[in-house]
Protein backbone atom coordinates (compact mmCIF):
# COMPACT_ATOMS: atom_id res chain seq x y z
CA UNK A 1 0.00 0.00 0.00
CA UNK A 2 2.90 2.35 0.76
CA UNK A 3 3.60 2.31 -3.12
CA UNK A 4 0.10 3.09 -3.97
CA UNK A 5 -0.01 6.37 -2.23
CA UNK A 6 2.34 7.55 -5.56
CA UNK A 7 -1.24 7.71 -7.56
CA UNK A 8 -3.30 9.96 -6.10
CA UNK A 9 -0.37 11.88 -5.28
CA UNK A 10 0.18 12.25 -9.18
CA UNK A 11 -3.53 13.20 -10.17
CA UNK A 12 -3.28 15.91 -7.02
CA UNK A 13 -1.62 18.89 -8.93
CA UNK A 14 -3.22 18.21 -12.00
CA UNK A 15 -6.95 19.03 -10.51
CA UNK A 16 -6.59 22.22 -9.32
CA UNK A 17 -4.75 23.07 -12.33
CA UNK A 18 -7.37 22.41 -14.71
CA UNK A 19 -9.96 23.76 -11.60
CA UNK A 20 -8.06 27.02 -12.24
CA UNK A 21 -8.34 27.04 -16.11
CA UNK A 22 -12.28 26.41 -15.76
CA UNK A 23 -12.73 29.22 -13.75
CA UNK A 24 -10.74 31.74 -16.29
CA UNK A 25 -13.09 29.95 -19.36
CA UNK A 26 -16.44 31.09 -16.69
CA UNK A 27 -15.20 34.31 -16.38
CA UNK A 28 -14.48 34.91 -20.14
CA UNK A 29 -18.05 33.69 -20.79
CA UNK A 30 -19.57 35.75 -18.25
CA UNK A 31 -17.51 38.77 -19.47
CA UNK A 32 -18.58 38.35 -23.13
CA UNK A 33 -22.57 37.74 -21.84
CA UNK A 34 -22.36 41.00 -19.89
CA UNK A 35 -20.97 42.68 -22.61
CA UNK A 36 -23.59 41.46 -25.06
CA UNK A 37 -26.24 42.25 -22.23
CA UNK A 38 -24.67 45.96 -22.18
CA UNK A 39 -25.04 46.13 -25.82
CA UNK A 40 -28.88 45.09 -26.61
CA UNK A 41 -29.96 47.57 -23.48
CA UNK A 42 -27.83 50.68 -24.08
CA UNK A 43 -28.28 50.58 -28.20
CA UNK A 44 -31.87 49.56 -27.64
CA UNK A 45 -31.31 46.83 -30.49
CA UNK A 46 -34.62 45.06 -31.64
CA UNK A 47 -33.89 41.33 -30.97
CA UNK A 48 -36.50 40.22 -33.95
CA UNK A 49 -34.43 42.13 -36.41
CA UNK A 50 -30.82 40.46 -37.83
CA UNK A 51 -28.36 41.50 -35.57
CA UNK A 52 -30.72 41.02 -32.57
CA UNK A 53 -31.10 37.31 -33.18
CA UNK A 54 -27.30 37.22 -33.71
CA UNK A 55 -27.12 38.24 -30.51
CA UNK A 56 -29.43 35.84 -28.60
CA UNK A 57 -27.87 33.48 -30.89
CA UNK A 58 -24.42 34.45 -28.88
CA UNK A 59 -26.19 34.56 -25.41
CA UNK A 60 -27.97 30.76 -25.98
CA UNK A 61 -24.47 29.50 -27.02
CA UNK A 62 -22.68 31.43 -24.13
CA UNK A 63 -25.40 30.14 -21.36
CA UNK A 64 -25.16 26.86 -23.03
CA UNK A 65 -20.94 27.05 -22.31
CA UNK A 66 -21.62 28.56 -19.12
CA UNK A 67 -23.50 25.45 -17.48
CA UNK A 68 -21.24 23.09 -19.25
CA UNK A 69 -18.33 24.89 -17.31
CA UNK A 70 -20.16 24.97 -13.92
CA UNK A 71 -20.52 21.17 -14.49
CA UNK A 72 -16.43 20.62 -15.35
CA UNK A 73 -15.98 22.69 -12.19
CA UNK A 74 -18.42 20.28 -9.95
CA UNK A 75 -16.91 16.77 -11.52
CA UNK A 76 -13.45 18.80 -10.93
CA UNK A 77 -14.14 19.61 -7.43
CA UNK A 78 -15.75 16.14 -7.00
CA UNK A 79 -12.54 14.47 -8.50
CA UNK A 80 -10.37 16.61 -5.64
CA UNK A 81 -12.43 15.75 -2.84
CA UNK A 82 -12.48 12.00 -4.01
CA UNK A 83 -8.81 11.88 -4.35
CA UNK A 84 -8.45 13.36 -0.81
CA UNK A 85 -10.21 10.28 0.27
CA UNK A 86 -8.00 7.72 -1.41
CA UNK A 87 -5.32 9.67 0.45
CA UNK A 88 -7.17 9.55 3.60
CA UNK A 89 -8.21 5.83 3.57
CA UNK A 90 -4.79 4.92 2.20
CA UNK A 91 -3.21 6.72 5.78
CA UNK A 92 -5.59 4.14 7.84
CA UNK A 93 -4.71 1.03 5.68
CA UNK A 94 -8.22 0.77 3.97
CA UNK A 95 -6.93 -0.66 0.86
CA UNK A 96 -10.36 -1.69 -1.56
CA UNK A 97 -11.90 1.40 -0.19
CA UNK A 98 -9.12 3.65 -1.03
CA UNK A 99 -8.37 2.01 -4.88
CA UNK A 100 -12.05 2.66 -5.36
CA UNK A 101 -11.79 6.19 -4.50
CA UNK A 102 -9.10 6.52 -6.70
CA UNK A 103 -11.04 4.93 -9.61
CA UNK A 104 -14.12 7.25 -8.93
CA UNK A 105 -11.75 10.40 -9.00
CA UNK A 106 -9.93 8.99 -11.85
CA UNK A 107 -13.47 8.32 -13.84
CA UNK A 108 -14.60 11.86 -12.80
CA UNK A 109 -11.77 13.83 -14.03
CA UNK A 110 -12.00 11.93 -17.02
CA UNK A 111 -15.24 13.07 -17.51
CA UNK A 112 -14.82 16.52 -16.96
CA UNK A 113 -11.99 16.34 -19.32
CA UNK A 114 -13.94 15.13 -21.93
CA UNK A 115 -16.89 17.79 -20.97
CA UNK A 116 -13.85 20.06 -21.65
CA UNK A 117 -13.07 19.00 -25.12
CA UNK A 118 -16.37 19.51 -26.02
CA UNK A 119 -16.93 23.20 -24.33
CA UNK A 120 -13.46 23.98 -26.29
CA UNK A 121 -14.72 22.78 -29.55
CA UNK A 122 -18.20 25.05 -29.15
CA UNK A 123 -15.41 27.77 -28.46
CA UNK A 124 -13.48 27.30 -31.59
CA UNK A 125 -16.31 27.21 -33.64
CA UNK A 126 -17.90 30.60 -32.15
CA UNK A 127 -14.39 32.16 -33.03
CA UNK A 128 -14.71 30.32 -36.85
CA UNK A 129 -17.59 31.80 -36.76
CA UNK A 130 -16.34 35.83 -36.25
CA UNK A 131 -13.59 34.88 -38.03
CA UNK A 132 -15.72 34.65 -40.89
CA UNK A 133 -17.65 37.92 -40.19
CA UNK A 134 -14.19 39.54 -40.26
CA UNK A 135 -13.33 37.91 -43.84
CA UNK A 136 -17.14 38.63 -45.33
CA UNK A 137 -16.32 42.35 -44.58
CA UNK A 138 -12.82 42.33 -45.30
CA UNK A 139 -13.85 40.62 -49.04
CA UNK A 140 -16.37 43.96 -49.21
CA UNK A 141 -13.53 46.64 -47.96
CA UNK A 142 -11.02 45.22 -50.85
Amino acid sequence: MENFIIYPALLFPAIPLMMTNFTHRYNSCAALVRKIHAEIIEKKIDTKDVMGRRYIAQIKTLTYRIKLIKLIQTLSGLALFTNLLTIFFGYIEESNISLNCFGLAVGLFGIAIILFIIEVQMSARALEYHLTDLKDKEDNIF
